[in-house]
Parts: structure tokens; C-alpha cells; sequence
């Protein structure tokens, strides 16, 4: 049974780049006319204006209704501007007032790890900057890599899963518990290797 208790609902911390955002495509197109060495990420204003990943806003708005929205994310070090534009980019596409489901709740870091021990649900597409940590046996967290099963994206299977993981969390405060109730059919490949990851040429 859905709650409307927010303070009962599972916190889901959401990534941006290739999880809400459509980012590598377009990191990729503009890598091709750079100098061999160069970042694409490094350009400033670059993460401004990119196109949401397919599904992915009214995804969102779905599960505001079940979960405690959160995002959490990376930005490059060398690229203040990016910083700038990622809270620019929630706020355009979600609003930046205090009915936006990410109203003050945008966290950005180089350690998603230090995150995981408020509990809840981590979606990330690696398991980079301390995503993978969310995998901890002491602390009430999991991670749901984005995409890893083809079947766990935004146009497929991730939402109604999701949903029936928070419904399945009325019944127990332990989210491992939650999530392994709703993983049963069908089989969700939840995550890949917690230390290795394919990156991109310029990466």
C-alpha cells in the first residue's frame, strides 16, 4: 500500500549523467573535435543544456509519490561552471520551487559513499565515486546500477520496480529485505562489477 508519509518513505538518491541526464552521447560527439588530451567535460557550460535521458522526467514525477527524491551527483573538479549548471538543470526541468520533489535536496560530491550511511536507494550508472559503497552490509543502502540490466532504464522495467520496493518496505524497514521480495520475477541483474567499469576514450 502506497504512503503519503514522506517521513516514512525510502530516501532514492538519483545521479544525473546517464541516469536523468543524456550526458555521454554528447560528451562523446564534442571529444571527436578536440585535441588528442582534452576533455569534452572540462568545456564550460557543457552540462547545461543537454536533453533529459527518454523516460526519465516523467519517471521521476511517478515515483515522487512513493519515495523521498534526492539527487546525488558528480560534477568535474576543473569545470566550476558545471556545478552551476547541474542545479540549473534540475530547476529547469523540475522546478525550483518548494513543490519541486528536489527543493534543497541536491547534493554534490566527489564521495558518494559518505551519502549511503542516511540509508535508502542509490541509481547510478557506475560504480564510481563512492557509488558502490552503497552495497554496505552495515548500513540500510543499495545500489541500483542504471542500465546495467537493460531492463532496469526509465522506458522499461525500473519504475514499476521500483515502486513495488517501496510498497514491499511497508512491511520491513530493512531495504536489502524490500528490494529482495521485488527482485524475484522477474530476475533483475541489479548490479555489475562493484570496482571495474568500461570508460570512455578521453575519460
Amino acid at each position: 500500500m502506497q504512503s503519503n508519509n514522506k517521513k516514512e518513505s525510502i530516501k532514492l538518491f538519483l545521479d544525473m549523467d546517464n541516469v536523468l541526464v543524456n550526458t555521454i552521447p554528447v560528451l562523446n560527439q564534442r571529444a571527436k573535435s578536440l585535441p588528442t588530451g582534452a576533455r569534452p567535460d572540462r568545456i564550460p557550460g557543457i552540462f547545461r543544456d543537454l536533453d533529459p535521458t527518454e523516460d526519465a522526467i516523467e519517471s521521476v514525477n511517478k515515483l515522487a509519490d512513493y519515495y523521498d527524491l534526492y539527487i546525488l551527483t558528480t560534477a568535474p573538479w576543473s569545470n566550476p561552471s558545471a556545478w552551476q549548471d547541474k542545479v540549473a538543470w534540475i530547476q529547469h526541468f523540475f522546478g525550483a520551487e518548494k513543490n519541486s520533489p528536489f527543493y534543497k535536496k541536491i547534493t554534490m560530491t566527489h564521495d558518494k559513499g559518505l551519502v549511503h550511511y542516511v540509508g535508502g536507494i542509490l541509481i547510478d550508472d557506475r560504480p564510481y565515486h563512492g557509488a558502490s559503497s552503497w552495497n554496505d552490509p552495515k548500513t540500510n543502502s543499495v545500489w541500483i546500477q542504471y542500465g546495467f540490466d537493460k531492463r532496469l532504464t526509465w522506458k522499461d522495467d525500473l519504475v514499476p520496480f521500483l515502486i513495488d520496493i517501496a510498497q514491499n518496505s511497508q512491511q520491513t524497514s530493512d531495504i536489502k529485505t524490500a528490494v529482495k521480495k521485488s527482485n524475484q520475477n522477474p530476475k533483475y541483474v541489479i548490479h555489475g562489477n562493484v570496482s571495474t567499469f568500461k570508460k570512455e576514450n578521453w575519460e
